[in-house]
C-alpha cells in the first residue's frame, strides 16, 4: 500500500468500528512531512468518533529515504504475527514501493530493508541516519528524567540531584528546564511550576551555561529598552548609532539585529559601511566585525525564511497528494500557517490563470478546508467579525451585527479595533473601512 488508504478498526478504548485513514509505507521523498510526522507521533493517530479517544494505533510501517538508501520496516510485536506472515508482509512493502519508484532509481538496498522491533526503535534508526547517535538521544532523555527528579525530590534529595549532575546543567537543559515550568503553568500546577523556577534561577547564578544565558537575557532586555525608547525617532541613522554602541557586546549586536530585523537592509549595511570607511584607523576593525555579524544574522534569516517558504510548500505538496483532505490536515495543524496561506494561495490564483480546473479545485478544498477549522477554533469575536466580513453588502452585515446584539460587548469592540488597524497595516482600506462602520454600529448596541 504506496498511499494512506481507508481501513476498518476498532477504537482500542470502546471497541466500535469505525474507519481511519493509515498509512504504512512512509516515505520522506514522497511526503516531505513524513519524517517530522514520524518524530513528533503523528503518524496513524486515530480519533475515535464514539468516545473521541485519540492516539497512535500500532500498525506495520516501513520508512523510506531513498537519499540515504534507507528502508527500515517495524512490525508491532502486540500484532503476534508468525515468521511467514511478516516476510509476506515485508515483501508486499518492498514490492509496492519498488513499483512506485522511477525506474532508474537504485532499488538493491530494498530487497534486504533494515528491521526495527519497536516503534522507538525505528525513530532511533531515523535520527541515528542523520547523525543523531544513541548516546545524544540518551543524554536528552537522562534531561528529561532528572527534571521530573528535581520536580519530586524533597529538599536535601534536591541538593544532591544539583550536586551530582553539574556536567549535566548546560543551554539545552535550561531550554527544557523553561519549558517544562511553562507546560505545569499551562497545566495549573503551581507548585511543579514554581520547584523548576526556582531552580532555574539557582542555576543562573551557579553555572556557566546559566551564567550565558542570564547575560544573553539581558542583553536582550536592555535591546527592547533602547529600541522602544527611541520610538518613532527610530531610523537607519539611531540603528546603526544602537549597534556601534554595542561593539564589544555580541549579545546585544545579536538581539538588536534580531528585534529590529526588518531594519536590516541595503540602507542600514550602506550607512554601516560608510561609518568604518569614516572611522578612525584604530576603530575600523571592530567595525568591519560588527558588520560581518551582522551579515551572518542576515544570511542565516534569510535562509529560514527559505526553510518557512519550503515547508509550506512541501506541506501543500502533501495536502494535494492525500486522500483524505481534511484528515491530513487535521494531522497536520501545526504547519497551518501564515506562510502556508499565502504559498496556498499564490498557487490558487496561478492555477486559476492558467484554467487549470482540476487542481483550482482541489486547492480551493484545501483552503475551504482550512479557513474552516481556523474559524472553528478562533475566539467568539472573531468568529462574529469573519461572518460579517463575509457578507456581500454592508446592509447586511448591519442587519446580522443588529440581530446578534447579545453578542456586543466591549471585548468585540476592541477585537474590532485591533483588526481595522491589522488591515489598514496590510494595505486593505475597504476591509478596515467596514470594520470601523461595524464598530460605530456596535457602540450603539451596547447595554
Amino acid at each position: 500500500m504506496a498511499r494512506p488508504a481507508s481501513t476498518s478498526i476498532r477504537c482500542p478504548q470502546c471497541g466500535q468500528p469505525f474507519s481511519a485513514i493509515l498509512e504504512q509505507i512512509v516515505d520522506v521523498q514522497r511526503d516531505p512531512t513524513a519524517k517530522e510526522r514520524l518524530l513528533s507521533g503523528r503518524v496513524n493517530v486515530i480519533a475515535c468518533p464514539h468516545c473521541g479517544y485519540r492516539g497512535m494505533i500500532g500498525t506495520p510501517l516501513l520508512y523510506h529515504d531513498a537519499s540515504k538508501q534507507m528502508a527500515v520496516v517495524y512490525v508491532p510485536m502486540e500484532l503476534g504475527m508468525e515468521q511467514t506472515q511478516r516476510e509476506k508482509l515485508i515483501g508486499d512493502f518492498t514490492n509496492a514501493l519498488m513499483r512506485s519508484l522511477p525506474e532508474e532509481a537504485p532499488k538493491g538496498y530494498l530487497l534486504q530493508p533494515r528491521t526495527a522491533l519497536t516503534l522507538q526503535g525505528l525513530i532511533d534508526q531515523v535520527l541515528e541516519a542523520d547523525g543523531i547517535t544513541p548516546e545524544m538521544i540518551d543524554q536528552e532523555r537522562r534531561k528529561v528524567e532528572l527534571i521530573g527528579q528535581i520536580v519530586e525530590a524533597d529538599d536535601a534529595t534536591l541538593e544532591t540531584l544539583l550536586a551530582d549532575n553539574q556536567a549535566s546543567f548546560d543551554l539545552t537543559f535550561l531550554e527544557l528546564l523553561t519549558a517544562a515550568s511553562q507546560a505545569a503553568t499551562q497545566q495549573g500546577d503551581a507548585r511543579r511550576s514554581l520547584r523548576l523556577l526556582n531552580v532555574r534561577a539557582r542555576l543562573l547564578d551557579t553555572t556557566e551555561a546559566g551564567m550565558t544565558l542570564k547575560q544573553h537575557e539581558a542583553a536582550v532586555a536592555e535591546a527592547i529598552q533602547e529600541l522602544e525608547a527611541l520610538g518613532d525617532k527610530l531610523t537607519r541613522d539611531s540603528f546603526v548609532d544602537l549597534l556601534v554602541k554595542a561593539v564589544g557586546n555580541p549579545s546585544k549586536v545579536d538581539a538588536l539585529a534580531t528585534i529590529a530585523r526588518n531594519l536590516l537592509d541595503y540602507t542600514t549595511f550602506q550607512t554601516l559601511t560608510n561609518r568604518i570607511e569614516q572611522a578612525p584607523e584604530g576603530e575600523k576593525e571592530p567595525l568591519n566585525q560588527l558588520r560581518n555579524r551582522l551579515l551572518e544574522i542576515n544570511a542565516e534569516y534569510e535562509r529560514q525564511s527559505r526553510a518557512v517558504l519550503q515547508r509550506a510548500a512541501d506541506t501543500l505538496r502533501m495536502l494535494l497528494q492525500a486522500p483524505d483532505i481534511p484528515g491530513a490536515i487535521a494531522s497536520n495543524l501545526d504547519r497551518i500557517d501564515d506562510m502556508f496561506l499565502q504559498v496556498l494561495q499564490v498557487n490558487l490564483d496561478e492555477a486559476r490563470k492558467a484554467g487549470n480546473v482540476e487542481v483550482s479545485s482541489r486547492l480551493k478544498e484545501i483552503r475551504d478546508e482550512v479557513l474552516k477549522l481556523i474559524q472553528a477554533a478562533a475566539p467568539p469575536e472573531i468568529r462574529l467579525i469573519n461572518e460579517l466580513l463575509s457578507m456581500e453588502s454592508e446592509e447586511e452585515s448591519l442587519k446580522a451585527l443588529r440581530e446578534r446584539q447579545a453578542e456586543v460587548n466591549p471585548g468585540l469592540l476592541e477585537v474590532m479595533e485591533q483588526i481595522a488597524e491589522q488591515l489598514r497595516q496590510g494595505g486593505n482600506e475597504p476591509a478596515a473601512q467596514r470594520v470601523d462602520m461595524l464598530r460605530v454600529e456596535a457602540q450603539t448596541l451596547m447595554p
